[in-house]
């Protein structure tokens, strides 16, 4: 492994807060979440993960300062599959690998992305900045580009974030070390994304050294369901379709596909479109779409059509209810 002071980018004299604070920084930059389908980034994140275990560690870090051995415990977390957060640890179990947070990692990524922003109540003494970013459904599942307006706060150019150049209060920030500036952004989304997902906009952060955070909201879809990397949808489907079978166009995400129910199709019945759902933004594999079929009922009643009901209702062979409960 790579000496642990050189990943971080920092002196072997820092304190304890100068190595959490680079690194922070420098794990946001490369978190898997904000750097979708970069294998580099992944690799790079776990690099710094690992100078995090040793030099956070008072014991492993005097070793480390000491003989320069770093130790026989693993370099950080294991490779991401996104089956499980980073900072855990992987341990087997009879539905395979599971993952469990090890020393204080747990309150170190609820807030890895709480850095200064607009509106956050507060600002760090770093160079990033957060912000929130709604996009509709199709940017999120199919990708595109977004351009908006945020509100950054950025760190004072007068009293260089101290908030007092002197004795007084900064006229400038009046004492809180940082300015609201208006900026128009334009940013490209990954596909797949979902609520909650990050993405970073390089330079755009408190000073030109930092980076901007957006935490994403994806906004509903009226007819498209969201599960995952899946899309669940209805279909409705006549009577006739449903028992006789039927060639039905059903709507995805990526436009209509020819699907095919068969004969006997009830109400309710799921059927699966493989590969037509979202691309996965950490390994590109596409979900599934799946449909569910809806009876329709004809709006219009005719004498012929009571007929033919009637006719059909002789056909069922038991009671559709017997199996249901007469109460509690």
């Amino acid at each position: 492994m790579r000496d642990p002071y050189e990943v971080l980018g920092i002196p072997r004299t820092a304190s304890d807060a100068e190595i959490k604070k680079a690194y922070r920084r420098l794990a946001r930059k490369h978190h898997p979440d904000v750097n979708p389908g970069d294998t580099s980034a992944q690799k790079r994140f776990q690099e710094i993960a690992g100078a995090w275990e040793i030099l956070r560690d008072p014991k492993r870090r005097e070793r480390f300062d000491r003989t320069g051995e770093t130790g026989d415990a693993p370099p950080g977390p294991p490779p991401w599959s996104g089956t499980g957060p980073f900072g855990s640890r992987p341990t087997a179990g009879p539905g395979g690998a599971t993952y469990q947070w090890s020393g204080d990692f747990r309150d170190l990524f609820s807030d890895l992305f709480a850095v200064g922003g607009a509106g956050s109540g507060g600002l760090e003494a770093d160079d990033d900045a957060a912000a929130t970013l709604t996009i509709p459904f199709r940017d999120g599942v199919l990708g595109g580009t977004v351009s908006f307006r945020a509100q950054i706060a950025r760190r004072c150019s007068r009293c260089k974030g101290t908030g007092r150049p002197g004795r007084s209060a900064c006229p400038t920030c009046h004492g809180s070390g940082s300015t609201l500036e208006n900026e128009k952004l334009s940013v490209r989304i990954p596909a797949g994304v979902d609520t909650g997902s990050k993405i970073r906009v390089p330079g755009k952060g408190r000073t030109e050294h930092g980076d901007l955070y957006l935490s994403l909201t994806v906004e509903p879809h009226p007819y498209f369901r969201r599960d995952g990397d899946d899309i669940a949808a209805d279909v409705p489907v006549t009577v006739a379709e449903a028992y006789l079978g039927a060639e039905i166009d059903v709507p995805t995400i990526h436009g209509l596909v020819r699907a095919r129910i068969p004969a006997g199709t009830a109400g309710g019945q799921r059927f699966r479109l493989k590969g037509k759902g979202i691309s996965s933004p950490r390994t590109a594999t596409p979900g599934d779409h799946y449909y569910r079929a809806v009876l329709v009922l004809p709006e219009l009643q005719t004498e012929e059509g009571k007929r033919l009901a009637r006719e059909m209702g002789r056909l069922y062979e038991k009671d559709p209810r017997a199996s249901l409960p007469r109460g509690l």
